[in-house]
């Protein structure tokens, strides 16, 4: 009875964090609801982050590094970090657009499409990655379809991608995470993030 409250608790703990929002407008000219949980990267605000992390041991060069990367006019990435989490440049979502249609992509047989991004994937990261997942998925239909999902290591940890069409063109969420329990949250985190779009 005792495990059973605690699996409440941590339920709706859980869904507190998911549930309590804020609406912001991405670069890419939509709009997205952003767990209160998360911090966006935007409009060079790194002393704001810096200050919600302020005793943590986080790494100030890793931000330094993406700010630097944010702030260019010809970089189509925004980053959104965890301020509840431990190693939060080690769990962050974030968003890249690039020219191309999903349609197009998704037409490609995966068999063809899966060892090219695990060959690419594996090259961006210098080693031989593991990919657990590369599949067309209806999970966002009918807002969005077809998107491709993928699950395969990261530079460190794990990286959790969707692809989607949007008004931006073929867009990529990233969710990298350390663990399978925390693969599954940011998961969660980035799935709440994709169907709040608009």
């Amino acid at each position: 009875m005792k495990n059973f409250f605690v699996i409440i608790f941590s339920l709706i703990i859980w869904n507190t964090n998911i549930l309590a929002a804020e609406d912001i407008r991405s670069r890419f000219g939509f709009y997205i609801t952003v767990p209160s949980s998360f911090i966006a990267i935007q409009n060079q605000n790194l002393d704001e982050i810096l200050k919600k992390y302020k005793g943590s041991d986080i790494d100030k060069d890793a931000f330094n590094n993406i700010m630097a990367g944010v702030s260019k006019q010809n970089m189509n990435i925004e980053y959104f970090f965890p301020t509840h989490m431990n190693n939060p440049e080690s769990h962050s979502i974030n968003i890249n657009v690039q020219k191309g249609d999903i349609n197009e992509l998704s037409s490609i047989p995966m068999r063809d499409i899966c060892p090219m991004y695990k060959s690419n994937y594996s090259k961006v990261f210098k080693k031989n990655i593991n990919q657990y997942a590369c599949k067309l998925t209806n999970k966002f239909s009918p807002k969005f379809n077809p998107v491709i999902f993928l699950y395969h290591d990261g530079a460190f940890g794990y990286l959790v991608q969707y692809q989607i069409q949007t008004s931006a063109g073929l867009t990529t969420f990233t969710a990298s995470c350390l663990n399978k329990k925390t693969c599954e949250l940011m998961n969660n985190y980035t799935s709440q993030m994709i169907r709040s779009i608009r």
